[in-house]
């Protein structure tokens, strides 16, 4: 196994903290579940791009030839990412939410159809079911470790199997890590001419993607979660299904125009309406190459070791409460996210006392998974009336949560081993300042300063950035 110095260099590893008691620490990266910082080698290619950038499918030039060039070999080296074939198209679109919904409405599904999909997705891959179809929704049932429960599913799709269009699925869990049976879940969808819809915006960064051998039709990630932040989202759906009239037409989706009739352009680009994000598929591309060239074996091997240990050493802190039991993450191929609480500490203050007193990067709330964080804190209906009034009053504070930490291939032991002696360190001492509640944005402050924060001043590479 190679050591994380030999793994590819992402920007802000490197970076420390003026802390509010004057210390300085290290920027500890935990929060890599809702974004990735990019490659230093993305941010190369991108910088070097931008000295030829030109108009995509817009017009002839030198600069318009370059980045079409690079355009089609981006392309390509996203088709070897996903292992797709060529009866797939892929489209872009802003993120994985706006690809999963340009997806359901490019299905054209009916009232009388269902789609299937699980109680551990995250909202991205159950609202758009629910709100851009008119297809029932039914929801396959799950551990509270957050692992499926194969027998629900597999009873559902025999009770629906007349009428099923659609699995949709998480590739890996934001809060739990669990990894399912993908395979599995596509024989099963096959077996009633089902499709096999695939949420792998945490999967992407974590384990190699086979649509072909996985038997997945058709699969969504973000850019953001694979090094590569500037905006896009990768959907690759079957041809079949393009060819028809596009749901979002506009600019670029046609190839002649008239007072009584259209042309549409071919089915792969009618559906790719104005002008490209050049710069996110350029991006997206080479963070996908750089994934690839430093192999799958070393990034899974090295993030497993790290899964492990994690679970461990957080298992050790008094009162924390892990949701995911530690053996889970050894016994089981699990990426690595952990979701806790301390005992007698709001998540949110958790979160911002990490980040205040110790540099630490994490997320704190439902993070776009409210059933499964709902099963988890065990509220009654009325307890759920009381919060869902207190919210809608602007208290969104009044929520149940979690704290999450969670890792990527840029993550060290060192990292696992700060947060772990900084929640020791809350357990036993309590925080060192004072914090003042924000409901309106759910968060807790830094109030040392009576009610107005601290800057905070972050250096990098002999630079500094301020965040008012």
């Amino acid at each position: 196994m190679i050591s994380a110095k030999e793994f590819p260099k992402v920007v802000g590893t490197g970076n420390t903290v003026v802390l509010r008691n004057g210390k300085r620490a290290r920027v500890v990266l935990l929060n890599n579940a809702a974004t990735t910082p990019p490659f230093e080698s993305t941010l190369d290619t991108i910088n070097a791009f931008m000295r030829t950038y030109g108009a995509l499918h817009r017009g002839a030039g030198p600069h318009a030839n370059i980045t079409y060039q690079k355009v089609e070999h981006a392309m390509r080296a996203l088709r070897r990412f996903l292992a797709v074939g060529d009866d797939h198209a892929l489209l872009f679109t802003q993120n994985t939410s706006a690809a999963v919904n340009l997806f359901i409405r490019l299905l054209r599904l009916q009232a009388d159809d269902v789609i299937i999909t699980t109680n551990i997705e995250h909202t991205s891959n159950n609202l758009p079911w629910r709100f851009n179809s008119p297809a029932r929704t039914v929801y396959a049932d799950c551990f509270a470790d957050g692992g499926l429960d194969y027998a629900d599913l597999e009873r559902k799709v025999k009770e629906n199997g007349k009428h099923l269009r659609l699995i949709a699925i998480t590739a890996a869990s934001n809060l739990t890590g669990y990894i399912p049976d993908m395979a599995r879940i596509a024989k099963l969808a096959h077996q009633h001419n089902a499709i096999l819809f695939v949420d792998a915006a945490q999967y992407a960064p974590h384990r190699r993607i086979d649509m072909q051998g996985q038997g997945i039709d058709a699969l969504a990630f973000s850019a953001h979660k694979v090094y590569a932040p500037f905006g896009l989202g990768v959907l690759a759906v079957p041809k079949t299904i393009l060819d028809a009239e596009p749901v979002d037409p506009g600019g670029g989706s046609i190839d002649m125009i008239s007072d009584d009739s259209v042309i549409w352009a071919p089915p792969s680009s009618r559906h790719q309406t104005g002008t490209w994000n050049v710069t996110g598929i350029i991006a997206a591309a080479a963070s996908c190459e750089t994934i690839m060239n430093t192999g799958w074996d070393a990034i899974v091997g090295h993030e497993r070791e790290l899964v492990r240990y994690a679970a461990r050493e957080l298992s050790q802190v008094p009162g924390i409460t892990m949701y995911v039991p530690p053996d889970k993450y050894s016994s089981e191929d699990r990426i690595g996210t952990f979701s806790f609480n301390l005992l007698g500490y709001h998540h949110a203050l958790v979160s911002a006392i990490l980040e205040n007193e110790y540099g630490i990067e994490t997320r704190a709330g439902t993070i776009c998974n409210h059933r499964l964080v709902h099963g988890w804190v065990n509220v009654d209906a009325k307890t759920q009336k009381s919060i869902e009034r207190e919210i809608m009053a602007g208290d969104r504070l009044a929520s149940y949560g979690i704290v999450r930490a969670s890792l990527c291939l840029h993550n060290t032991r060192q990292d696992i081993d700060d947060l772990v002696a900084a929640l020791k360190s809350i357990a036993a001492n309590g925080p060192q300042l004072q914090y003042k509640p924000v409901p309106s944005e759910e968060i807790y402050i830094c109030a040392e300063d009576g009610d107005t924060p601290l800057p905070v001043t972050v250096h990098a590479t002999g630079r500094e950035f301020v965040n008012a």
